[in-house]
This record gives structure tokens, sequence and C-alpha cells, in this order.
């Protein structure tokens, strides 16, 4: 079976995603393929194609190529597409629609994402966040003199959003003797509103679509809402986000915490309140994959090649209807 791994320059410049991602499954991909020897770049593919009459298989991960139609056809025997990275929805459609399956390792990529939000929500329970900017009095604070949490038993955490991390995140937080609530819900028997969610739980996770429909869509009236030293969890997009309300709120209840791993703009702007607010928390974008956490991604797509191979269906392929639908 011939492969080939295709890549280009991502927004930051950077041409090494191929060995970032793959790094030494790049060698067991050439032990069970015919390994096309050279990256295929944008720059470089007419050249390549002509060598390519046979491929059949293209591994990428983030900065997958946007070929044209007109490229795609020069590869006649392409079957599958195999991509170690989240969404295919920016590429996906020209290939499956000329049957050309294409898989994606979005469930191992929700795996971190997952396990980043379950450690914020147990410290959260454990009252970490607030304790901690508390603990500069240290005649007050020190030795549980000012605990602030409200303990990972019998509470509930909310979860917004039930797409492929929140699956993982709620199988994580099944090992918890939590009451988990999740917008929108799918039992059938009650719908769970955004209101609830941020006025009754300890902890809100923010995991919803990056959609028109969803931005500024949590704003100061939920936060304000939200019960004694709650914490707001956003792993999620940051233009969800009514961030001047949010501050405003931050500002007037420094019980909470607004723990922010996504923002909008990424980076904040240089003179963004989001800074010097005590209680409002960033990090730079990491609840994903990072570090050998990429291996995850390119190991579940070495095991989509192997089912390829065996004339299996593969196991994360991407619908061609739901792409459709989305675009």
């Amino acid at each position: 079976m011939k492969a080939a791994f295709f890549n280009a320059v991502d927004p930051v410049g950077n041409l090494d995603n191929v060995e970032s991602v793959f790094a030494d499954r790049q060698q067991l991909i050439g032990e069970l393929t015919d390994l096309h020897p050279v990256i295929v770049r944008p720059e470089n593919f007419d050249e390549e194609v002509k060598n390519l009459q046979d491929l059949e298989v293209i591994f990428a991960t983030w900065s997958m190529p946007m070929l044209t139609d007109e490229q795609i056809d020069k590869m006649p025997n392409l079957k599958a597409v195999l991509y170690a990275a989240g969404s295919v929805q920016g590429f996906a459609l020209p290939y499956l629609e000329r049957g050309i399956q294409v898989s994606s390792a979005i469930e191992a990529n929700g795996v971190p994402v997952a396990e980043f939000a379950l450690a914020q929500v147990l410290l959260a329970g454990a009252g970490f966040w607030r304790n901690s900017r508390e603990c500069v009095d240290k005649d007050s604070t020190f030795m549980g003199n000012n605990y602030r949490g409200h303990g990972n038993y019998d509470n509930r955490v909310a979860i917004l959003g039930n797409g492929t991390i929140s699956n993982h995140l709620q199988e994580l937080l099944s090992h918890h003797k939590l009451e988990v609530i999740v917008v929108p819900s799918r039992e059938s028997n009650r719908t769970i509103s955004l209101e609830e969610a941020f006025s009754t739980s300890f902890a809100v996770v923010n995991l919803f679509p990056d959609r028109d429909d969803n931005v500024g869509v949590f704003n100061g009236k939920l936060f304000a809402s939200m019960i004694d030293s709650a914490s707001f969890i956003n792993v999620g997009r940051g233009r969800q986000v009514n961030e001047p309300e949010l501050i405003q709120v931050m500002k007037d209840r420094p019980d909470l915490t607004a723990l922010l791993d996504v923002q909008h703009p990424e980076p904040p702007e240089d003179d963004s309140e989001l800074y010097s607010v005590p209680n409002i928390l960033l990090s730079g974008h990491i609840a994903g994959s990072k570090g050998t956490e990429f291996r995850r991604m390119a190991d579940y797509m070495v095991e989509e090649l192997k089912r390829l191979i065996a004339g299996e269906p593969l196991k994360y392929g991407a619908d061609l209807e739901t792409v459709k639908s989305k675009a």
C-alpha cells in the first residue's frame, strides 16, 4: 500500500508538524507501507504527484494542505486520508465526495483536554484556586483555616457541550461521587438550562462547539449567578465569553475563579484586564495534545492504517452528510 505524508506551513511558520506529531511512528508507517520518501507540500506537489499515481493513503496532521479539486484528481488511486489531529471540517468535503475516506484523531486529541479539565474541576472542589490566592495572609489562611472548597463528593459539576471531549470528561468524572449535569441535556425527560448550570454548580466547564451562534453566550448575568467560591473553566473558545462582563463580575466577586485556557483574541491585548484581575487565571491554550501526547494521535491513525490493510472499516471515519451539514 503506497502512502505519503502531506504537510504545509502552519499559521506561525512551522514546517515540523509531521515530525512533532508522528515522531518515531514514521518508521512504523514505513514498515507497514511503501512510504514515499518526500513530504508532499503545496510548493512541491506538481513535482511529486508524478510519483504518486499509485498513492492510496495520505498521512497528515495540523496544516493539512488545501488541495484543489484538480490536484486531488491527479491521485486516482487515493483511498484514505488519515489525519492525526482534530476536526477535518476545513478540508474533508472534496475527498468524501469522491468516495475517499477521511479519518481523524479527534477522539485522541480530546483525551488531554478532558484530563486538563478534570484536574481543574477537582482542584476547584478542593477550594484550591481561592485558597491559593488568599494564602498571602499567613496568619489567617494556612493550615486549613481558610478552606473555601465545596468538596468533591455529592456536589454538582456542569459541563457545557455534549461532544467528544464532553464524553471523555463525563467518563473521567464518573469515577468520583459527583453529580454531573450536561447542557444541552441528552436526557429526554429534562432539559438543563444554562441558568441552572451556572447557579447551582461549584464548577462550570465550557466545551461548547465553536459556532457563530455561541459567540458571547456566557455573559455577566450568568457569572454573577454562580455560587460562592465557584469556578468557571473555559477549554472551549474565548469568543464564547463576554470578556468585559466576565472581568467586571470577577472584580465584584473575588470569591469566584475564572480559569481561561482560551481567550479572544489569543493572546489577549496588552492592556487587557484579564492579565491583572487576581481571580482570573490564564493559560496559553495548552489543554490539547502536547509533548508525548501527540503520539496518541499518531497511534490512532496507525491503527486506522492497519484496518485499511486488513480490509476492515475505519473506526474514526468522517461522515459525508455530517461534514456537508456543517459546511
